[in-house]
């Protein structure tokens, strides 16, 4: 890394660190972007240089965490190979996901009001280690007979339904608590976002 990235990289965590800050302290929704900047130390021009607005900074904290969290917990995200592997990597994502926002509630409630910023983050940063989660899951289930089109379209509502269940149970535990919820996700996820081709069949 030469010294303009590392600088670079440097303002880019400075940003990210003090916005964090500054939401555990007050609530991520009533922090303004003059505050973030303040706080960072750095003129607000720069923040536009890194971020496009308040939304992209918080979906780009969640990522940033939420890589940091697997890298200390070394999630394994290998290719996945057969029917077995399968079921037992969608079992610990979803363990992942709600060990993830039971440990850092601030994120969690970042994630709750933003919960289409946070999906569309997750698919769309191809350079992430979630975004090899869902490559790995949708190679192996294209594999299946799943048609790309309709398991596309499913992985999104299947991450949005579960990001959102998840935040629900982990912040007002109310209609069900998390492990009702974990537990019924996977049955859920599994039935349906694998396609039609090979629901039903992945774990028999």
């Amino acid at each position: 890394m030469n010294k303009i990235t590392k600088k670079k990289s440097e303002k880019y965590s400075k940003i990210i660190d003090s916005a964090f800050e500054l939401f555990e302290k007050k609530g991520p929704h009533v922090v303004s972007i003059d505050e973030i900047v303040k706080s960072a130390g750095i003129a607000k021009g720069t923040f536009y240089l890194y971020f496009h607005d308040k939304h992209d900074l918080v979906s780009k904290l969640i990522l940033d965490r939420a890589e940091k969290y697997m890298n200390s917990i070394s999630l394994e995200n290998e290719e996945i190979t057969d029917n077995e592997q399968f079921c037992e990597k969608l079992r610990s994502y979803i363990e992942y996901l709600c060990s993830f926002l039971e440990k850092n509630r601030t994120l969690t409630l970042l994630i709750d009001k933003n919960i289409n910023v946070c999906v569309n983050a997750i698919i769309e940063a191809t350079d992430s280690s979630l975004y090899e989660l869902y490559a790995n899951i949708k190679s192996y289930l294209l594999k299946c007979g799943a048609e790309e089109k309709s398991f596309t379209v499913k992985f999104y509502l299947y991450v949005e339904l579960t990001v959102a269940s998840v935040c629900n149970a982990v912040l007002r535990e109310h209609p069900y608590k998390i492990d009702k919820v974990k537990n019924n996700l996977y049955e859920i996820i599994l039935n349906g976002i694998a396609g039609e081709k090979s629901a039903g069949r992945l774990c028999e």
